[in-house]
């Protein structure tokens, strides 16, 4: 009797919607605590997020805080909330600011809808780049930023063209970004 090979096996892999990841949350099924993306329908679970990264969210958050809501912009920060690109892409950036509009819908945010997204990368810096980045592109995100972790920078990427964005800036610790007309001083996030 031959053995099975992988060539043999047929596996059909479920894929979810957001609508019915939503309902396994109201059923119980997951914990209200766990946060999940779907990544082409695949549940893919959240790793907690360390102390630096929390330290430079919170940090990053009264920076984005001071120059939005002090200057009055119309904006709001989407803060570690979901985002979806279609009914089978749902992500929980770090960040995410939106027009004040977006509290008009009833429904999740779309990536092409956000004025910046942003995500804090240490130990996720694969993840962030590889799988999540793409999604922001095909979503016609308008920026993302990646704030790197491990080499204290900044990666800026703008005018997004398939599953890529085809201009990308790095910003140093010792450097500044700018937003609304204003300056971030990357050494007082890092």
């Amino acid at each position: 009797m031959p053995l099975l090979s992988e060539k043999n096996i047929k596996l059909k892999i479920y894929k979810f919607t957001i609508a019915q990841l939503q309902k396994m949350y109201e059923f119980g099924l997951i914990k209200p605590d766990n946060k999940i993306e779907l990544i082409d329908g695949k549940p893919i679970m959240m790793t907690p997020i360390g102390f630096r990264h929390a330290k430079v969210l919170e940090r990053l958050e009264k920076k984005l805080y001071e120059i939005i809501y002090l200057k009055n912009e119309k904006y709001i920060i989407w803060s570690q909330n979901p985002i979806k690109k279609s009914n089978k892409e749902l992500l929980y950036p770090d960040i995410a600011i939106y027009p004040e509009s977006i509290y008009q819908k009833e429904d999740i945010p779309h990536i092409s809808d956000a004025y910046l997204i942003i995500e804090i990368s240490d130990t996720t810096i694969e993840y962030d780049k590889q799988i999540k980045l793409p999604i922001y592109a095909k979503g016609k995100a308008k920026e993302v930023w990646i704030v790197n972790l491990k080499e204290n920078i900044i990666e800026k990427y703008t005018n997004p063209a398939g599953k890529f964005f085809k201009e990308i800036h790095i910003f140093k610790k010792d450097e500044k970004i700018s937003i609304f007309n204003s300056e971030i001083n990357l050494a007082d996030i890092f």
